[in-house]
C-alpha cells in the first residue's frame, strides 16, 4: 500500500469509519503496519499474504478478513499479481458503541500467534460484499443525513458475510462451488426479481450453460426452484395474515392472478383452499 494511503487511512472522519480502495503496485513487500483501528479487508484481485509473528497467511482472490486493532503485520504482494484491496477501517469506539458490531467482532476467533480468520467468498457473497462496499463508498462521498448510520449497517453486513463465508477453498472456485453460491443467493433473495442471466453472470458462464448445470444439481429448472421457494414462504404468510394479496407480494409475485396460477400448480390447491385446509387441520 502506498504510504500516503496508510497515512490518510489513519485520519478517520468523525464517524470513526473510512472506506477506500488500495491498488498495490508491483513492489512485492509493504512496510510493517501497526494500527489502533480495525480493518475489514476484501481482496477482489491479486495474490499475496499477510505476514505477522513469523507466520505467512495466504491471501487469494475474494479473501475477506478482519485485521483487529493492535495487530502488527505487513502485506506482501505476489509480484506477478499484486493485490487490490477494498477496506473499511473503523475504531474500537465504533464497535463499543454498537451492540450488533460488538457481538459480531467477538464471534471472530482472536488472533493468536499471527493467525487471522479469513473467509473465501463464493459467487453469491462476492457480489453481496462488492455491493455493500459500493453503498458505503457512496454514503461516505455524499455525507447525507444518516450516512454514519448507513456505514454502520454496511459494517454489520460485511462482518456477517465474513462469519458465513467458507474458511478456505482453491484459488479459482470450481463450477460446482459457483452454482452452490447462486443457490445460497436464491435461498436468501427468492422474493426479489431474479433472472437466469443474472445467476449465470455470477458464475461467469452463459445462461444456457447455467440452466443445464442448475438442472443437473437440483433436478429442477430455475423457475421451478424459485416457485417452490416462493410458495413455501407464501404459505407461511397466508397462515400468519390470512391475506392472499399480502402473501403474494411478500413472496415476490408481481400480481395476484399469477400467484394463484403458480400456487395451484405447486401446492395442488388454490390459496383460499389451502387456508380452508389449514383451518380444518388438514394441511
Amino acid at each position: 500500500m502506498d504510504p500516503g494511503q496508510l497515512s490518510a487511512a489513519r485520519r478517520l472522519p468523525e464517524s470513526g469509519i473510512l472506506v477506500f480502495e488500495s491498488c498495490h503496485s508491483t513492489q512485492p513487500i509493504s512496510s510493517a503496519a501497526h494500527t489502533p483501528h480495525h480493518k475489514l479487508v476484501w481482496a477482489p484481485l491479486g495474490r499475496g499474504y499477510v505476514e505477522s509473528a513469523g507466520r505467512e497467511i495466504l491471501l487469494r482472490r475474494d479473501a475477506l478478513f478482519l485485521i483487529p486493532a493492535g495487530f502488527t503485520y505487513r502485506l506482501v504482494d505476489d509480484a506477478a499479481s499484486p493485490l487490490t484491496l477494498v477496506m473499511a477501517i473503523f475504531t474500537p469506539a465504533v464497535v463499543q458503541q454498537s451492540a450488533p458490531l460488538a457481538q459480531l467482532v467477538d464471534m471472530l476467533p482472536a488472533p493468536e500467534d499471527g493467525k487471522l480468520a479469513i473467509g473465501i467468498l463464493n459467487s453469491y457473497r462476492r457480489e453481496a460484499v462488492r455491493n455493500a462496499f459500493k453503498r458505503m463508498l457512496l454514503e461516505q462521498s455524499r455525507g447525507a443525513i444518516g450516512a454514519a448510520a448507513m456505514l454502520h449497517v454496511g459494517l454489520v453486513e460485511l462482518l456477517v458475510h465474513l462469519l458465513r463465508a467458507e474458511p478456505g477453498r482453491p484459488e479459482q472456485p470450481s463450477r460446482a462451488e459457483s452454482i452452490a453460491g447462486t443457490l445460497e443467493y436464491l435461498d436468501d433473495y427468492f422474493h426479489t426479481s431474479i433472472g437466469v442471466n443474472d445467476l449465470a453472470q455470477m458464475c461467469g458462464i452463459s445462461g444456457r450453460r447455467y440452466s443445464e448445470l442448475f438442472k443437473r444439481k437440483t433436478g429442477k429448472t430455475v423457475v421451478q426452484y424459485l416457485n417452490e421457494k416462493r410458495i413455501a414462504y407464501a404459505k407461511e404468510r397466508l397462515v400468519e395474515s390470512k391475506r392472499i394479496a399480502f402473501a403474494a407480494f411478500a413472496a415476490g409475485f408481481g400480481d395476484v392472478p399469477h400467484f394463484y396460477r403458480v400456487f395451484k400448480k405447486v401446492a395442488g390447491v388454490t390459496p383460499g383452499q389451502y387456508l380452508e385446509q389449514v383451518a380444518a387441520g388438514i394441511s
